[in-house]
């Protein structure tokens, strides 16, 4: 009897520690794509200004270089 409470309670505890890892992964790949919206946005923010005038090719290749770091 004891060996079945044990390896319930192993069983138990192990699928919480995994449940754990699954929903910190989640959290870290929602994070990833908020970023890579935002960077996606400042790409195309930056394009604009570029075939704007604003700003020249060198300004442009720069800056893109740091947000795409």
């Amino acid at each position: 009897m004891k060996k079945i409470i044990t390896l319930f309670l192993i069983t138990f505890f192990f699928s919480l520690f995994s449940e754990n890892i699954n929903a910190e992964k989640s959290n870290k790949v929602e994070t990833n794509k908020a970023t890579s919206d935002e960077v996606s946005d400042q790409l195309k923010k930056l394009l604009d200004l570029y075939k704007d005038g604003v700003i020249t090719g060198y300004e442009y290749e720069r800056e893109k270089k740091k947000l795409l770091k």
